[in-house]
C-alpha cells in the first residue's frame, strides 16, 4: 500500500526502502519515533516532498538520521529528540518534547533547542502529511519550476 498523503504533496524523489537492520538501529537509538515515519521508510527512504509546489521537505532514511544526529548533536542537546528531516533552508524537523509536548518542531540547525523559538509543526509526520498541519511553517520557499524539480515521481 502506498503511503497516504494529502493531495497537496508531491513526491519528487526517493530511495529504496530501509533495510530491517537500519530500522532496528533507529529503534534502539530513539524511544520516540514520530508516527508515520516507519510507515514511510518501509516503502522508501530519503524522500523529497513538495507542498503546493513550494519548498521541499527531505525526510531522511534511518542511517541518515543517525549520521545527522551525530553531526549536529541534536539528541545530545535535546535529550530524547530525534531529528528526521530538513527543509533545505537550514532548518531541521525534530521530534521531541517541546513547548507543545511531544511533537514535531522546526528548529534552526544553529539553535538546537525545543523552546519558545522552536516552531510547533504537528504532533507527528503522519499528521503533517495527511492533514497539511504545519506545512506552511515547513515549506517556506518559492514555487519550484517543473524544469528545476525534474518532474514528480508520484502524486498523492
Amino acid at each position: 500500500m502506498f503511503m497516504e498523503l494529502s493531495a497537496s504533496f508531491q513526491i519528487y524523489s526517493h530511495g529504496p526502502p530501509a533495510c530491517i537492520v537500519d530500522i532496528e538501529r533507529l529503534r534502539e537509538a530513539y524511544s520516540e519515533i514520530p508516527a508515520g515515519y516507519l510507515d514511510m521508510v518501509t516503502q522508501m527512504t530519503d524522500v523529497v516532498l513538495l507542498w503546493k509546489r513550494r519548498g521541499e521537505l527531505r525526510v531522511w532514511g534511518p542511517d541518515h538520521i543517525i549520521a545527522m544526529d551525530q553531526a549536529y548533536g541534536v539528541s545530545a542537546r535535546i535529550p530524547g529528540a530525534m531529528p528526521y528531516a530538513d527543509n533545505g533552508g537550514g532548518q531541521l524537523l525534530v521530534h521531541g518534547a517541546g513547548a507543545e509536548g511531544l511533537a514535531t518542531y522546526l528548529v534552526d540547525a544553529g539553535s538546537l533547542f525545543l523552546d519558545d523559538d522552536a516552531s510547533f509543526v504537528a504532533p507527528d509526520l503522519d499528521t503533517l502529511l495527511k492533514t497539511e498541519l504545519g506545512a506552511d511553517i515547513v515549506f517556506q520557499s518559492d514555487e519550484v519550476p517543473d524544469d528545476e524539480a525534474g518532474g514528480p515521481v508520484a502524486r498523492a
